[in-house]
Parts: structure tokens; sequence; C-alpha cells
């Protein structure tokens, strides 16, 4: 039977969210295979189906079926309510350094923007990563520094306001900048060093958003930022 407890899972290793969204998992194989997996609702069958036996599923149960028939070691906790998503139910669980997610990005826009919303409701700094087929995502509070390609893509999207005081490797520089939603983003940027260092001044935190193909660079970042390096 699906259990209502709040006690959250305090972990010492970054740990792995799988959402309902369509998702092949690539880059999974990025993670480390101790990282436990967890999953958001209907993000179960993605995992059993990917042979990923989730530590626990979190969620309100609406898309998850045949509860009976799962191994007894998958906790299953049923939080209800709709005044939060199965993401911010999640994540006010998993008590983790970093949290990569799989599952969240694509499919529904109203679903993606959730997330953010989600995101930009955090009070705390740890990093997290949101993994798509086109692009991955990491959310940042303070400074960050990223070993990257030269000539890629790299999008800043405040979340809410944030300030940043000096930056380095970008082909527009955004020292000195505010952005705020509906008034200034930094989207479409450009990498013209292989390191590309961002010094940020107050603010709500940011996403840094880069190609798919960066998820190894970004996990390094998120991993100096959480000093598991």
């Amino acid at each position: 039977m699906p259990s209502t407890a709040l006690t959250p899972f305090v972990l010492s290793k970054p740990a792995i969210l799988i959402g309902a969204a369509p998702t092949d998992l690539a880059g999974i194989e990025l993670c480390a295979p101790e990282w436990p997996v967890f999953a958001a609702d209907g993000g179960l069958h993605t995992a059993l189906a990917c042979n990923l036996q989730p530590r626990a599923v979190i969620g309100d149960m609406d898309s998850v079926g045949a509860l009976d028939q799962l191994d007894p070691a998958i906790e299953l906790i049923h939080q209800k309510g709709q005044e939060d998503t199965d993401f911010e139910k999640c994540l006010n669980l998993i008590h983790a350094p970093l949290v990569v997610g799989f599952g969240f990005l694509g499919a529904r826009h109203d679903h993606v923007l959730a997330v953010l919303h989600t995101l930009a409701s955090l009070s705390d700094s740890r990093p997290i990563i949101l993994v798509g087929q086109d692009d991955v995502m990491m959310r940042v509070r303070g400074d960050c520094q990223f070993h990257l390609p030269i000539d890629i893509r790299f999008s800043l999207w405040p979340l809410g306001q944030q300030s940043f005081t000096q930056s380095e490797g970008l082909a527009w520089p955004v020292d000195g900048m505010t952005m705020q939603i509906g008034k200034q983003t930094g989207t479409s940027n450009r990498v013209i060093d292989t390191t590309v260092k961002l010094q940020a001044g107050p603010g709500d935190g940011y996403m840094v958003i880069l190609p798919s193909a960066c998820l190894p660079q970004l996990l390094q970042a998120a991993l100096y930022l959480a000093n598991l390096h």
C-alpha cells in the first residue's frame, strides 16, 4: 500500500529522478551506477521499462497502474493535492546534493513551465540538471564554471531576477547585466573559449541551457558546485 509519510530521503550522493514525459533516458549512462533512482509518479513505468528499480515513487499516483504488482522493495509515497506538481513533491522529499532529472523536458510545454516555476521557488542552492532530447539545463545559484567546446550555443534564463558581475568565454559578455523575465534574458549566446565563467551578483538563480551533447560537461560543473568532485 502507498505510504503518506513525509520522512525525507537524506542522501550524500546525487539522485536520479525520472519523470513521466517520454524519454529513452539517453545520457543516464553518464551517471554513476550507485546514484539512487527515484520516480515521479508515471516516471515509474519509464524506469521499469529501462530495467531500473527506483528506491521510491513519489506523487499523487494518478499515472501509476498495477501498484499491487510492484516489487515491495519500491517505496510508494502517495502525496495528494494539486497545489504542487509531482516534480515539486519529489524535490521536497529528496535531499541530495545534486538531482539529475530525466523526463521533465519536451512533450507538454505547460509541464516544462511548471518545472521552471518549481525551480524558481526553491530556497536551497543545490544544482539541478534536467536532461532532454535537444537540450540540457542546470539550475544554478551563485557562480559557476564550465569547460565547453568552442562555438556552441550557451543560453541563460533568469529564475525571476538575476544579476551578473563578470563573465568570461562568451561572445556577448553579461558583465554588469541584470536579467529578469519579461525584461532581459540571455538566450542564444555563444562560447568563444574552452572555459566559460560566470560571476553572479544578487538574484533568484538562473538556468544554464546547453545542447544535449554537453551533458558530460554540465555534470562535471554540477559535481563541482555540489562539492562532489
